[in-house]
C-alpha cells in the first residue's frame, strides 16, 4: 500500500526589499542558514550591509562587487533586456587575471561578497568556478549568482560546490512546458530542472546545506496562473523563492505586466545601491547598481582600480543625490530604473 503523501509546509514571507519588486518566500530564514553556516564573519558583513542599506555607513570599500564576466546569453527572454535590443555587443569578457586582481584588491580592503551576471549568462564563463574557489580562498564570505540553468551541468555543479559557492539563483518562471516555452524561448524546462535536482543531490551527497538554492519567478501576464503549481512542485527542494515584477525596460519592451500585480511601493528615489556595491562589466566599464539602468551612470574604467571608483566625486554626488534630492530631481536613469515596474496609465 502506497503511504499518504505529506503535505508540504506552507512557505512564510522571509524578507521583501525596499519597494516589495522581489518577495522572498521560504520555510526558513536563507540569511539564518548561512549565519550558521558562514559565523561571525558573515554576521559582520550582513550588520553592514544593514547599515548601509539605511544610509548609516559608507564603508571603505564595497561590501559587494558583481563582475559581468562575459557578454553572451544562450536565450533571448522577453523579460529581459536583451530580447528587444537591437545593437547587442560583440562577445568579450574579463580575463582571469583581471577578475583576480580585482578580488585581491577587494580582499585587502574589506569587501565580503561577490557575485557574476550582470546582463548575461554566467555559466557560459568557463573560469567560473576557478573564480568563485579565489575569492573564498581569499576570504570572501559569499559567492553567488544568477542563471537560467541550462548549462548547469553535473561537471559544472560539482565544481562550484567544490568551489565554495554560497548562493546559486535559478530563474525558472513556470511549470509547464508551453509556458516555459514562452518565457524561456530556445531553453528545455526538462533539462533544467534536471540540473536543478542534481545541484541538490550533489550537495546532499557533500554532506552541505551550501549553496543554497533559491528559485525565481518574474511574474507577468504569461505565467501569472503557473505560480502556485510553481511553489507547490519545488517548496519541498528549493531553499528559497523570489517572486519578482516584471519591470518594463524600455520603450521596446512587450508590456507583460501581470493582470493582478501586487503594485511595487511607488518610487521614492531613496535607492541604497551605491552605499553598498559596484558592477564591473564586461567591457570593464564600473556602474553604481547592478540594474540595466545604471548604464546611464558609468563611474570609470576598472583599471583605475575600484578603491579609486569607490571613494571618487561621480559616485560620491550620486549618493547625496540619492540620499538627499527629491525624485524629479535625480538621474535619469534612477528615475527610469524605479519607474519601470508600473504600467503606465491609459
Amino acid at each position: 500500500m502506497t503511504a499518504p503523501q505529506k503535505t508540504a509546509p506552507p512557505l512564510d514571507p522571509v524578507f521583501s526589499d525596499s519597494r516589495n519588486v522581489s518577495r522572498f518566500l521560504a520555510k526558513n530564514d536563507p540569511l539564518a542558514v548561512l549565519s550558521q553556516e558562514l559565523g561571525p564573519r558573515f554576521d559582520d558583513y550582513r550588520r553592514r550591509w544593514d547599515l548601509a542599506k539605511s544610509f548609516k555607513l559608507i564603508p571603505p570599500f564595497p561590501l559587494h562587487v558583481d563582475y559581468e564576466l562575459r557578454s553572451v546569453c544562450n536565450l533571448r527572454c522577453p523579460m529581459c533586456p536583451m530580447a528587444t535590443r537591437k545593437d547587442p555587443p560583440a562577445p568579450s569578457g574579463l580575463s582571469l587575471p583581471e577578475v583576480k586582481a580585482m578580488i585581491d584588491e577587494g580582499a585587502e580592503n574589506g569587501q565580503a561578497s561577490l557575485g557574476f551576471g550582470g546582463l548575461w549568462e554566467p555559466l557560459t564563463s568557463k573560469d567560473l568556478p576557478e573564480i568563485v574557489a579565489y575569492g573564498r580562498e581569499k576570504g570572501l564570505s559569499e559567492a553567488m549568482f544568477n542563471t537560467n540553468g541550462l548549462l548547469l551541468g553535473e561537471t559544472v555543479a560539482k565544481e562550484l560546490i567544490q568551489a565554495g559557492l554560497t548562493r546559486i539563483m535559478v530563474s525558472l518562471d513556470a511549470v509547464t512546458p508551453a509556458t516555459y516555452a514562452a518565457m524561456r524561448p530556445g531553453s528545455d524546462l526538462g533539462l533544467v530542472e534536471e540540473n536543478i535536482l542534481t545541484l541538490l543531490a550533489l550537495r546532499r551527497a557533500a554532506g552541505s546545506r551550501l549553496p543554497l538554492v533559491r528559485l525565481s519567478f518574474c511574474l507577468t501576464k504569461i505565467n501569472q496562473a503557473e505560480l502556485p503549481a510553481f511553489l507547490g512542485r519545488w517548496q519541498n527542494k528549493a531553499d528559497f523563492f523570489s517572486i519578482q515584477s516584471y519591470g518594463r525596460f524600455d520603450d521596446e519592451a512587450p508590456p507583460l505586466f501581470p493582470d493582478d500585480p501586487s503594485s511595487p511601493a511607488p518610487p521614492s528615489g531613496r535607492c541604497a545601491q551605491p552605499f553598498k556595491r559596484l558592477m564591473v562589466r564586461h567591457d570593464s566599464s564600473v556602474l553604481p547598481c547592478c540594474d540595466l539602468s545604471g548604464l546611464g551612470l558609468t563611474l570609470g574604467q576598472a583599471g583605475q582600480g575600484l578603491q579609486a571608483i569607490w571613494d571618487g566625486p561621480k559616485i560620491s554626488s550620486l549618493r547625496d543625490s540619492l540620499q538627499k534630492s527629491p525624485f524629479g530631481a535625480l538621474p535619469p536613469a534612477c528615475q527610469k530604473c524605479q519607474t519601470k515596474f508600473t504600467p503606465a496609465k491609459p
